[in-house]
């Protein structure tokens, strides 16, 4: 049985992933503080590590001790207004979070590292659809996940085996799109949007689907290669509340704020990401196999729907 240690695995993508890889039979072991994260996965087999990714401690040795790793964990990127400050405290993070990471992992020991990345690393790429091999225009988020991104050659180089996966707009029980768009559509309310999100596009995944698919990178995906973690059509966010306003059966009202209130309740950085194109090919992640339960929004989210319906007993 194999070995596989996870970072991240109390999150909202963790979560799933967890789950799939104990289906698949792994010996899984999920890196936390989180007492109360702790206390449910022990209940469903999980082996629980105590650590945090910013101090050193004796989780590195589990980690390179182990088989396989997923490196899914981030700084907390919620709870406040983003400002170009907070910004560069996450991106200080995120490399120290790679850095005692990835620095602790021996090749030769450890088979596959699968680490998880983000799209606004490429940020915004125009109207065109493009693949993992379109150079970086890091906007958002990006600059500041661009450092810890761009020093993975180096591990790379020293032979760890590392295979890269970068998940686009992840959609699902307990995502933004529950809070921002499913809960003020059932209740009558108006959504509030910026004019651009109209047309500019993004490319989703539902959450699923995104978890099916880094367990399958981590055992298909090719080392020393980037795979975008995308379904099969780019959309606008109206498309995405277009179609969960159908399957609700409600109306569709929404409000356009100007960028500069955004800037102001958002903070920049959000802004930024969610006025930019992100029209991503996701041809390589067929190419090693994988296979969709929703390949667009109009399977995803109306399963969304029902699962939320259902969860949150208002159906």
């Amino acid at each position: 049985m194999k070995r596989l240690f996870v970072t991240g695995g109390t999150g909202f993508i963790g979560t799933r992933f967890v789950s799939l890889a104990l289906e698949a039979g792994y010996r899984v072991r999920v890196l936390t503080r989180n007492e109360r994260a702790a206390e449910r996965w022990k209940h469903e087999g999980v082996s629980v590590v105590r650590g945090d990714l910013l101090t050193p401690g004796p989780w590195q040795e589990e980690a390179a001790a182990s088989d396989e790793v997923v490196h899914l964990a981030q700084p907390l990127t919620f709870g406040a207004r983003v400002t170009h400050q907070r910004a560069e405290a996450y991106r200080e993070q995120r490399l120290r979070m790679d850095s005692l990471l990835l620095d602790s992992l021996k090749p030769g020991t450890v088979r596959r590292v699968l680490y998880v990345g983000g799209t606004s690393y490429y940020g915004d790429q125009g109207t065109q659809v493009v693949t993992e091999d379109a150079t970086p225009r890091p906007t958002g988020w990006g600059p500041y996940i661009a450092p810890a991104i761009e020093s993975l050659p180096r591990h790379l180089a020293r032979g760890l085996p590392l295979v890269e996966a970068y998940p686009g707009s992840v959609y699902g029980l307990g995502s933004w799109f529950v809070e921002y768009a499913l809960v003020p559509l059932k209740a009558g309310r108006r959504l509030f949007g910026l004019k651009e999100t109209l047309t500019h596009q993004m490319s989703p995944i539902h959450v699923e689907d995104c978890a099916r698919a880094l367990l399958h990178l981590l055992e298909h995906g090719e080392v020393g290669r980037r795979y975008f973690v995308v379904d099969d059509q780019p959309v606008t966010f109206g498309d995405l509340t277009r179609v969960a306003a159908e399957t609700l059966g409600v109306s569709y009202r929404k409000i356009f704020l100007p960028r500069w209130l955004c800037r102001l309740l958002l903070g920049p950085v959000v802004t930024e990401s969610l006025t930019s194109e992100a029209r991503l090919s996701n041809a390589r992640l067929h190419g090693t196999g994988f296979q969709f339960l929703y390949p667009t929004i109009r399977e995803g989210v109306p399963a969304l729907v029902r699962q939320w319906l259902e969860a949150s007993g208002r159906s």
